[in-house]
């Protein structure tokens, strides 16, 4: 049964700095926490032996959050392409928007692990927003939902 201390040596033996031990926990616990002292005895065995045997896991934490990160993205890409916030070839208006409205108010690219469940949370509630509102005719996310042209009055 490993230990939290042994854990503990184990990152420092492989040079984690402390932000990505924190980004590396919250992936490996899926979201539960970033401290290893909230990991369960299970989670600290099986994280101890993924750092004993794998070289090759050691040396790609950052790919492996990485991934994570870009799973994390896409959610958000697709939430804001269904509500009209993202077109696929233009970025301007999305960019727009994270940096005026987002959470942190920082582009998608620059938030860590841990802020992007936040912003999923914001998007999440964007869309149901957005799908409250297209229930309504004549509004603006009726007409973005079921593709109907704008109604300009002059």
């Amino acid at each position: 049964m490993a230990t939290h201390k042994k854990l503990m040596t184990l990152f420092s033996k492989n040079g984690f700095d402390e932000l990505t031990r924190h980004e590396l926990v919250y992936a490996w616990s899926r979201g539960r926490t970033k401290s290893t002292k909230f990991l369960s005895p299970n989670e600290i065995d099986a994280l101890c032996h993924k750092l004993e045997t794998s070289f090759k896991f050691a040396t790609n934490v950052d790919a492996a959050i990485e991934l994570e990160k870009k799973k994390k993205r896409s959610i958000i890409l697709k939430i804001a392409q269904n509500v009209g916030i993202h077109t696929p070839n233009d970025w301007s208006v999305f960019n727009g928007f994270m940096k005026r409205s987002s959470i942190l108010k920082k582009q998608l690219n620059n938030y860590s692990l841990e802020e992007l469940d936040k912003l999923i949370k914001q998007f999440r509630a964007i869309e149901s927003n957005y799908n409250n509102s297209a229930k309504k005719s004549g509004t603006k996310a009726h007409n973005h939902k079921f593709k109907l042209p704008q109604i300009i009055l002059n």
